[in-house]
């Protein structure tokens, strides 16, 4: 009987430390998998946004990317819609868009992440008709991201500086 207790519980002993494995294993993979897609989020959201503050993108190409309430919120993105934006006279070519991923936290199971991200535009190509083109505000922001629909999108940006 004593040997039977030691087999049984060895066995159960390892089946314990295979299943927590497998479980470590599966978070750490889920995880991985939201934050890449959080970042390609991040990164195609960010330069669709400039291209419409900069080059008069059509704003629907930010339906991907953007809750529509923040849409409606983001000044600066209203502003080049109403042709009052700091970019209205001027005529991007081109731009050097740079994102750098600080932080993001996102539990598999939970809908909602946080990133922290900073942005930066080194240059633009372009010609203005005051002669200088205006230099986009480099920034850090924390960011939150909502899953809809099996999606990721950007529901809140606050700058952190």
């Amino acid at each position: 009987m004593r040997y039977l207790r030691r087999l049984v519980w060895y066995i159960a002993s390892r089946l314990f430390i295979i299943l927590l494995l497998i479980g470590v294993l599966t978070v750490t993979f889920y995880y991985a998998m939201n934050a890449t897609n959080i970042y390609v989020i991040i990164k195609d959201g960010m330069v669709h946004r400039a291209q419409v503050i900069m080059m008069d993108e059509p704003l629907s190409t930010l339906d991907a990317y953007f809750t529509p309430s923040w849409i409606e919120r983001d000044e600066t993105l209203q502003q080049a819609v109403n042709g009052s934006g700091a970019y209205q006279n001027v005529n991007v070519t081109g731009f050097d868009h740079r994102i750098s991923l600080g932080r993001v936290w996102c539990w598999p199971w939970e809908n909602t992440a946080t990133a922290t991200v900073t942005e930066r535009i080194p240059s633009i190509d372009g010609k203005s008709v005051s002669g200088s083109v205006p230099a986009w505000p480099e920034g850090t922001y924390t960011m939150i991201l909502t899953r809809e629909g099996g999606n990721w999108k950007i529901r809140n940006i606050t700058a952190t500086d």
